[in-house]
Order: C-alpha cells, then structure tokens, then sequence
C-alpha cells in the first residue's frame, strides 16, 4: 500500500551515511555502518529487555565487539543522531493522513494542538548541559517540550531543555510559532500575556486553565469602567452550573491582556470533593491553612479563551480541554514503553544519543498510528491505542530494526506483517457506557442533535 512504500522509502540508508559525514561521525566505512548503527538503536533496542551494547550488536551485519559499539558513541555522534532525528521529524510533519474527521474539524480550526512539557531525571554526569532545579532529586534533569496535533495525530517534540527552565519562559515562543486559525491548548503553567497578544496577532487561538494569581477585569459596554471581579464570590452566590463573561482582560499593566472569554463549570460533588482535599494537603505541608475563597474556586473548572463563541461554544470548551490528557497519555507511553526516561552508564554521549533514537522511534510510531488509527475507523468505526501501537513496536523492534538494515523484499514483508498486526490488534475497546472521543466529538461539535433552546437568567456573569 502507498504508505508502506513511503515508509520505507523514508528510510533509504544513503540519506543517514549523508548526515553521518556532514557531522563527522563518518570518516572513512568501516565494519560499523551508519544507517546500521542508527536503527539498532532506535528500533533494536526497543525491544531489548535491557539496552546493552550486545542487544544493538546483533542487529548490525558485520560481528563487533561491545567495546567497538561503545567507542562509537562519542560527540559526534550526538550530533549526528540529533540530525537524524530533525530529518525523521521533517518528513513526519510534511506527511499528513487522510484523517476521517480532519475536513470536519478544519471547518473550525485548522489545526487542534496540544502543547505540555514532562521531566525526567539522567545520569549526573549531564548536570552542565541539562541543571537540574536542585533539591533532593539528580543534579541533572530534562524537560521535554512537546507538541501534539490533533487533527492529523502528528507528534512534534520541540525541544530537550534542562530541568530547570520553566515553561512560562517558553510560552511566548511556542505562540508565535501558530497560524491563522489554528487554536493550541496547553496547561497553566503557559500563561504569558505576550503569548497570548502573539496568538491574537496571528489569527490564532488559545485555550488554558485560569491562573488563580492573575486579576480579572469584566469589560462591560463602551464607557463604563471596568471591574475587578472577585471570582469566589460570584461563583459561591450563582445556582448555575455554568457561569461565563463575554469579554474580560488580564492582568496590568506590561502583563495586561485583552479580548478573552472566562468561562467557569461547577465541577461534581466527588471531583471538587478531591481538587479540595488535594488544596487542603498541598497546605498542610507547607504550614498553611486554605482560604475559603481558594476552597471556593477549587469545586469549579475555570477556563480562558479569546475564540469567538461562534467558533468554540462554551460547551466545546470543557470537552476540548479535557482533550489535553491525550498529551499525558503520550509522556507515559514514551516513558513506560519506549523508555526514554532510562538510560544506562555515565556514559553522557551514549545517554542523549539513545534519547535522540527514542524521540526518532516515538515520530515514527505516532505517524504509524495515525494511518492505521484513520483506515480502521473508515473501515470498523474504531479508533487504534497509540499505546497498544508502542508495544507492538516494542514487541517487533528487533524484527524490523533487522529488515530495515538488509532492505530489499524482507523489509516490505515486515512492513506488511506489521501494517496487519496493527489494524487487528491495537483497537480500543468499546464500552456501552463511555463512548470515544472521536463519537463525542461528533455529535456534541461536528454533527451537533438539535437541542431545546434553555432561557437562562438575564444577568452579566451567567451564560
């Protein structure tokens, strides 16, 4: 199929021995060829018990000894799995599958990210190139900064950062990086007011939790002043489930941001019941006692934008947010299954080098997915698990690292089998009481029922 032949062809060893000299990991050929060496450790050690030099020599066509692999992992090549992965990259992100809703959900944004950032702690010896925030953990820490689309399920891992930089520093950057109509929607810890005026210079959109420590202003008709809104008082006085302003800034001065809409959902009993004992702990062990007006704020899901209502409803909203938990279910996979959180030795060159290799195989398997994920849906109206597709990785690494490094007719036989593997085993399973969020976002937002229309109280702060 075309995919197949253009996921092989992705893999053509001369463009990888091209990398390897322009970063002058190659010299002169010797028994340890690039292309080899690469895909034994992207996909050869995926499926190792443990990553060991003998798990990725057996991979490669000529015999070497551990110590041959181990010399080989130096600067260079650093620089050269770096290229590679920046390669992999580009060709993922310019090849875009057929997604079964993609012209639907277009007709709104053009592009639905979802942008967060994970830690994990490497081997001391990397504390000068990735600090740590100190304290009691590993002195060196690596956040990974990652964006995901989801429209066409592309992964796009941004940057490897150190620990210890925090992900208000990156917010501005990342915003200005989006287009006309697209909408990103990332967690608190992104609030930058200048992030927010790039979005809105580009045409494009923001979604994120409010940050309780930023004032807000209610902007009522031209020529009247502005109010400070003392949110806990008008969420504890309302009835209403749902409470929204229209147009409200943020913030003062330098930091002021204008156009957006507020929108506040009263959590249920059981959910603010545990927002509210999470608050009242994260208190105790600092000494402190919660205010009633935080003990307020915690029973409610508050949530900003500056999308138009015509184009995001207020009860997409809280549906496209809770989308965002797609983000930690990919930093879990990448940790869990592909393990990029684990590395071996103090050897500083060999650790990054196989953090490279795992980004290169986390592409490569959220790429697969996506294809797989659009023709079983057309096919049986399924989604596919990109967890379940990491493990079948993980489960045929060695096979394909081995096909990939002898090409020909057995590397598309492997393709095949793996290609048929997929769309039989890594289906979601259904539920009679839960449905997916491809069906959700069907019927609640693409293809809405028509609804009785609900009068509700005539008033500035109720929606």
């Amino acid at each position: 199929m075309y995919f197949i032949d253009k996921f092989a062809k992705w893999f053509a060893p001369d463009s990888f021995r091209h990398l390897a000299r322009q970063t002058l990991w190659l010299k002169r050929q010797g028994k340890i060829d690039a292309f080899d060496f690469l895909m034994s450790s992207v996909f050869g050690q995926a499926s190792a018990l443990r990553m060991t030099y003998d798990a990725q020599a057996r991979i490669l066509l000529e015999p070497v000894s551990r110590q041959a692999i181990h010399e080989r992992f130096n600067p260079r090549a650093v620089g050269f799995f770096k290229a590679s992965f920046e390669h992999v990259l580009a060709e993922a992100l310019h090849h875009q599958p057929d997604a079964p809703m993609a012209e639907l959900l277009r007709a709104h944004f053009s592009a639905v990210y979802l942008l967060d950032s994970t830690s994990f702690d490497v081997p001391p010896s990397l504390q000068n190139l990735f600090p740590s925030c100190g304290g009691d953990a590993s002195p060196a820490n690596i956040k990974l900064l990652l964006r995901y689309e989801y429209i066409q399920g592309q992964l796009d891992p941004r940057a490897l950062l150190p620990g210890k930089k925090s992900d208000l520093s990156m917010a501005a950057a990342m915003a200005g990086t989006l287009k006309k109509d697209q909408l990103q929607i990332q967690d608190k810890g992104f609030y930058d007011a200048r992030a927010w005026r790039a979005a809105q210079k580009a045409g494009a959109f923001l979604l994120m939790p409010w940050p309780r420590t930023v004032s807000v202003w209610a902007c009522p008709q031209p020529g009247q002043p502005e109010e400070l809104l003392n949110l806990s008082a008008w969420l504890a006085a309302s009835a209403l489930d749902r409470v929204e302003w229209a147009q409200v800034a943020m913030g003062k001065e330098q930091h002021r941001c204008e156009g957006l809409r507020l929108t506040a959902f009263r959590l249920s009993s059981a959910s603010a019941s545990r927002q509210r004992h999470a608050l009242q702990e994260a208190q105790r062990r600092h000494g402190r006692v919660p205010t009633r007006e935080a003990l307020e704020l915690a029973g409610w899901l508050i949530l900003i934008t500056n999308a138009p209502v015509e184009k995001l409803s207020a009860d997409m909203i809280a549906f496209l947010y809770r989308m965002r938990w797609q983000v930690e279910l990919i930093f879990r996979t990448c940790k869990s299954t592909l393990r990029i959180d684990q590395s071996r030795g103090d050897n500083e060159d060999r650790t990054q080098c196989e953090i490279w290799a795992r980004l290169i195989c986390a592409v490569l398997i959220f790429l697969w997915h996506s294809h797989t994920n659009a023709v079983c849906w057309l096919q049986h109206r399924m989604e596919t698990s990109f967890e379940k597709t990491a493990c079948l990785f993980q489960l045929k690494g060695a096979s394909l690292a081995s096909a990939l490094v002898r090409g020909g007719t057995r590397l598309m036989e492997t393709l095949q089998v793996l290609w048929n593997c997929s769309l039989k085993t890594t289906r979601k399973g259904r539920q009679k009481t839960r449905t997916n969020s491809w069906d959700n976002l069907y019927d609640l937002w693409l293809n809405p029922k028509p609804t009785i229309p609900i009068l509700k109280p005539m008033n500035t702060a109720s929606s």
